[in-house]
């Protein structure tokens, strides 16, 4: 079985399972300011994970060497929260030498939030990704989109939602495209799992 580590994000670009809790959640508590490292160390691969929080900013480096012929991967991750909401970069070079890297930022208005995001692949290719979210009276629309570089759309998903007078709630999803590219598109800031092949 292959063993797996800690690596860094692509970035990760949706807005919670359901889209109103996202702006709607209370902000949790800042971390306390400072630096840890973790060791990581097993038959395959040795290395590091630094995270340091500043000031509403987390930065995570990962750097690992495999032991079979001393290859070395990194990763790196920034998470912002800002005064409109959050940003999001990440970069990461595998031990093929193979480099990813992305963008994201949500920004809240006054009736939800929109987000745009940039990743850039290992093979070079890019995919853009827009969305939205909706508040209306009794109801949220969350619309997001992954386009690549002729601006194609590669997938999309539109949720609508809807409380009526006596509490019942309607749910309406349209997706096309792979949906785990959204899915993977979510969540900035969130660690992903990665394999020591």
């Amino acid at each position: 079985m292959k063993l797996q580590y800690l690596a860094a994000t692509s970035i990760t670009l949706l807005l919670a399972a359901t889209a109103g809790q996202a702006q709607t959640a209370p902000a949790a508590p800042a971390a306390a300011s400072g630096t840890n490292t973790r060791t990581i160390g097993n038959d395959r691969v040795s290395g590091s994970v630094t995270t340091t929080r500043d000031a509403g900013t987390i930065d995570r480096t990962t750097e690992l060497t495999r032991k079979s012929d001393g290859a070395a991967a990194t990763a790196s991750q920034t998470r912002s929260r800002t005064e409109t909401g959050v940003t999001a970069s990440s970069s990461r070079t595998g031990f093929d030498g193979q480099t990813s890297s992305s963008n994201y930022a949500r920004t809240r208005t006054e009736t939800g939030a929109t987000e745009t995001g940039t990743i850039t692949r290992r093979d070079g290719s890019t995919l853009n990704l827009n969305g939205s979210m909706v508040r209306g009276d009794g109801s949220i629309t969350s619309n997001r989109a992954i386009t690549d570089s002729a601006g194609a759309t590669v997938a999309s998903r539109i949720v609508q939602a809807s409380r009526a007078a006596n509490g019942q709630v309607t749910r309406n999803v349209t997706a096309t495209g792979p949906q785990r590219l959204l899915t993977r598109a979510g969540r900035p800031g969130a660690p992903r799992r990665a394999r020591a092949n």
